[in-house]
């Protein structure tokens, strides 16, 4: 991905829980920082929960304890000849004004911001900080109260946010979490023409449940899956479909 004059702001976000937003904000940044050598930054807003603040504080804990760790950080940053992407703590309503007052501090040209935010609309500040966005991608998955409550949300953004032009956001896509493959492929594409029908946009891959997403970095070391200071496990992004997925999400970015 060439650089961009424009620091992209992007955001998962859904207001249903336990879907994976702040999960996949971290994977999504840890794959573009580390991986695809973008330079990165997360925005948590989600407050108080601050998941993705407090995920890397536990990260920092571990790496400290664990020799293993602590030769690969060095490995990465020498080799990547960059630090760990910071995670700024915020809510939705200072979110925006917070990042400013970050880059204004830093030299960095920052590629993508990725804006983590609380699982409900009704937070003050939300619907400003969507406005603000680029893009925003939805998790869904096969629930029926999920879906209602994932649609409900996505149509009023589509209709309210995008459509009518008063705001940033370019484009919504919804995409597919926690897949059960032993569902039927037809069903999914049932919901999809659906989606069509309401003028949603789904992304082609679909990312299955895999109890990997929410493995954390291990005092007694192993595979890197969910953490903030390091590159997710390469062949674990490959066998899931993750890397398909944000190749997918990179050519959103790239062309529109």
């Amino acid at each position: 991905m060439e650089k961009r004059k424009k620091t992209l702001f992007v955001s998962f976000a859904t207001q249903k829980g336990g879907v994976g937003k702040s999960t996949f904000t971290i994977y999504a940044a840890s794959w573009l920082h580390y991986v695809k050598g973008l330079n990165v930054a997360v925005v948590d807003c989600d407050y108080p929960q601050h998941s993705i603040l407090k995920q890397k504080k536990r990260d920092m804990e571990v790496v400290k304890a664990t020799p293993a760790y602590q030769n690969l950080l060095v490995e990465q940053a020498g080799r990547l000849k960059k630090k760990a992407y910071p995670v700024i703590g915020s809510t939705p309503a200072s979110g925006i004004a917070d990042w400013r007052a970050f880059e204004e501090k830093v030299a960095i040209p920052y590629d993508i911001v990725l804006f983590d935010l609380p699982g409900t609309m009704g937070s003050d500040g939300v619907i400003a900080i969507i406005s603000a966005l680029d893009y925003l991608f939805v998790p869904i998955k096969a629930d029926r109260l999920v879906l209602e409550s994932t649609l409900n949300f996505a149509t009023t953004i589509n209709d309210r946010l995008i459509k009518t032009g008063i705001s940033s956001l370019k484009r919504l896509w919804l995409f597919w979490n926690m897949v059960d493959r032993r569902e039927r492929t037809a069903l999914y594409d049932i919901y999809q023409q659906g989606f069509s029908l309401l003028g949603l946009d789904c992304l082609q891959t679909r990312i299955p449940m895999r109890s990997n997403f929410s493995k954390d970095l291990s005092a007694t070391g192993g595979p890197v899956y969910r953490s903030t200071l390091f590159a997710p496990d390469a062949a674990f992004t490959k066998e899931c479909g993750f890397n398909t997925f944000m190749d997918e999400i990179m050519s959103i970015l790239k062309t529109e």
